[in-house]
């Protein structure tokens, strides 16, 4: 059976032929916009709060990062960001990644930190230099709904990852159609390419929750 790999999403899916990665439950990790209230509660310099749970459990740490328009000073965010990449070398797990209007932010930090483990930028919108400085990098960029063209067709497959995000009106399996048609390939090889993409960066089998 052919499936459908959401990788950033905010819904639990319906259908039987998606694997999603939800946020919340295969995930673990503060979004810039809690900054504030992560160091309201936590105080300043606080380590990283943890899940109740064994972080064993989750997938990825995230989604956490950079957000220029929201979420607190950016000195804030930025000393959140390093614990989340902090717990992401402990756990031995790859980082899920929100970054608005911070991308020079975020690369000075990857190149600071040199982490060992993967990280995904998710939701990328941004126009082909800026995704050729993310691939540079080393990073997997993370396509929803609302992207550019260009620099879709540009990823490399080994690269390019698929998700909904926020979107709970369109089902993952138009953006399957919609790259599918934009690179020029058959959605079989395009299903098949997401598994191995999977493999690689969570280093599991994709699987049904």
């Amino acid at each position: 059976m052919m499936h459908f790999i959401d990788f950033h999403t905010h819904h639990s899916p319906e259908q039987q032929d998606v694997v999603a990665v939800v946020d919340g439950r295969d995930t673990w990790g503060i979004h810039p916009w809690r900054t504030d209230e992560f160091f309201s509660a936590a105080g300043e310099g606080a380590a990283l709060l943890r899940p109740k749970g064994s972080l064993s459990e989750v997938l990825a740490i995230g989604e956490c990062g950079l957000d220029a328009l929201r979420g607190g000073a950016m000195e804030r965010q930025e000393e959140l960001f390093r614990q989340h990449v902090g717990l992401s070398e402990e756990a031995r797990k790859p980082l899920v990644v929100h970054c608005v209007r911070a991308l020079d932010r975020l690369l000075r930090l990857h190149r600071e930190l040199r982490p060992q483990m993967p990280w995904m930028l998710h939701g990328f919108r941004g126009k082909p230099q800026q995704l050729r400085s993310l691939l540079d990098a080393g990073l997997y960029v993370s396509f929803g709904f609302r992207h550019n063209v260009g620099s879709l067709r540009l990823c490399p497959i080994e690269k390019l990852l698929l998700e909904t995000d926020d979107d709970a009106l369109h089902p993952i399996r138009e953006i399957y159609n919609n790259v599918a048609c934009a690179r020029g390939i058959h959605i079989d090889e395009l299903c098949a390419t997401m598994a191995e993409n999977y493999r690689t960066f969570f280093q599991k089998e994709p699987q049904q929750a």
